[in-house]
């Protein structure tokens, strides 16, 4: 199991709403900077009374699984490759991008990122690498920027998944892709944050996809987002590296068949709820890609077990991805 080695405390302390800064644990002030030092190893070695209710019932369904098969757990950051030896060979291998640890003045940890710019965000600068605009401390910004970040490259194919990373930390990465410290650059794209209103333009450009994945869907009014934002949209097309890029939503390629009226089987439930129209999941929202290195096809299932919206792409004589016939057997 690899992690960022966060762990978010209790929301209240003896009746008192805990502070941003004091939600992730142990911090430390190095030259103007608010570094997180108290990062774990492993959850279950946390207390539970230094734990929030998600990361309780995480540890609990952790601990239970453990019993049965000892689970090795490890955080990561940039650099650790390592972690990835089982999977490596010749054609696959996987470089972790993120999260970073920053070290000012003899300190070492994950910095405390802040509130972005409040909405809607439009016509701002996307395409800024400066940090300056994030103020205060936001706990829940800090935990998703700092996502595990990794690039499977399979041949002449990148995959780059970014987690729940937002714009403060998606442009740390976009300058050390700048700087030639990584490479970001990927031809399948794992779209950060289900298509969170909080990306970065100049990221998106740098990772330059061919093929982009928005997971989101199944909401509900009590839970609701707006994800993924029509900005996002907007920006991944811009910069994506080819004119027509394939641009997939999960919940965009779920199918669902009418079923009409329908009532609970379960007594007391149906007398709560009454008569309802239903609809039945035939096709789940799922994209999917096979690629061998040199070719690539990726499609999505429909209603119909027969129909698929399915592409492929081939290496060129540079190695470059090239639209190819999708070949029927």
């Amino acid at each position: 199991m690899y992690h960022n080695g966060l762990v978010k405390r209790p929301s209240e302390r003896d009746g008192k709403k805990t502070p941003d800064k004091e939600l992730l644990g142990p911090t430390e002030e190095a030259d103007g900077e608010t570094i997180l030092t108290g990062l774990v190893d492993t959850l279950l070695d946390v207390p539970d009374q230094e734990m929030n209710k998600p990361f309780k019932d995480w540890k609990r369904a952790l601990t239970a699984w453990n019993e049965r098969s000892e689970i090795e757990s490890r955080r990561l950051s940039f650099g650790d490759d390592d972690a990835f030896d089982f999977f490596k060979s010749d054609d696959l291998d996987i470089s972790v991008l993120g999260p970073f640890l920053t070290e000012r003045d003899g300190v070492t940890g994950l910095k405390f990122l802040g509130n972005p710019p409040k909405g809607p965000r439009i016509g701002h600068d996307s395409l800024s690498l400066d940090e300056s605009e994030f103020k205060g401390f936001d706990a829940g910004h800090t935990i998703n920027g700092h996502s595990v970040v990794f690039r499977l490259r399979y041949g002449g194919f990148s995959y780059l998944f970014s987690g729940d990373l937002n714009d403060e930390a998606s442009r740390i990465l976009a300058r050390k892709h700048q700087r030639g410290e990584i490479n970001v650059r990927s031809e399948v794209f794992k779209v950060p944050h289900h298509g969170s209103a909080d990306f970065s333009g100049a990221f998106f450009q740098m990772v330059s996809p061919i093929i982009s994945v928005v997971s989101s869907g199944d909401e509900s009014a009590r839970k609701e987002y707006i994800h993924p934002r029509a900005t996002l949209m907007g920006a991944l097309g811009r910069h994506s590296r080819v004119d027509e890029p394939l641009i997939f939503v999960t919940e965009m390629v779920a199918f669902f068949n009418v079923e009409g009226w329908a009532r609970l089987t379960d007594p007391k439930k149906d007398e709560k709820r009454g008569e309802f129209f239903s609809f039945s999941r035939t096709a789940y929202g799922i994209v999917k890609t096979r690629t061998d290195g040199n070719r690539m096809l990726v499609y999505t299932d429909s209603g119909k077990s027969d129909m698929k919206e399915a592409y492929a792409y081939t290496l060129d004589e540079n190695g470059l991805p090239m639209p190819s016939p999708v070949v029927r057997v």
